[in-house]
This record gives C-alpha cells, structure tokens and sequence, in this order.
C-alpha cells in the first residue's frame, strides 16, 4: 500500500472549503492561480509518472509527454484567462 503524501489533509480541507463557499466569488491573486497550478500540475504529472510506468514508456516518450503536458496546460490557462504562466513566475510575489 503505498503511503499517503503529507499534503493530501491540507489539500482535502482547502478543497473543502471552496466546496462550502462555492456561491461567493473568491478572488484570488494572480499568485493564487500560480500556487494553485503548481499545486494541480505536481499532482497531475505524479499520476502521469503512474500511467507511464504502468506502460513501461520509453524514458524519450515520457518526457515528450510531459513537455507536451506542461504546454497545453499554459495554453489551457492563457486561453481561458488571458495569463501567461511563464509571466505569473517573472510577476510572483510583485
């Protein structure tokens, strides 16, 4: 059984917490958003790690995946708010 990771409560009670207060607007920072899709983007590629061990893919395959991965989620992003991730990580914390 493999060990659960150390931020699985705290991500369960922030989850939590927006399910709670779903109606009201939160109003996030733009370093929110950044905090937040590094936060989905660690645990989406530790499940892609998963997919690709499963089928034993060729190291070369696994990286192009996850380049490709990483791109379309900035794309993604941008798409539906307008901002770029590379100038969220240049802007963080301004």
């Amino acid at each position: 059984m493999k060990k659960t990771n150390s931020y699985e409560p705290i991500l369960k009670e922030i989850a939590s917490g927006l399910i709670a207060n779903a109606e009201i607007k939160p109003n996030f920072s733009n370093d929110a958003l950044l905090d937040a899709t590094l936060i989905f983007q660690t645990v989406l590629f530790d499940k892609v790690h998963d997919l690709q061990t499963d089928e034993k893919m060729k190291l070369k395959y696994g990286l192009e995946m996850a380049e490709s991965l990483g791109n379309e989620l900035r794309k993604i992003i941008h798409t539906y708010t307008g901002l770029d991730t590379h100038e969220l990580v240049k802007n963080y914390g301004l």
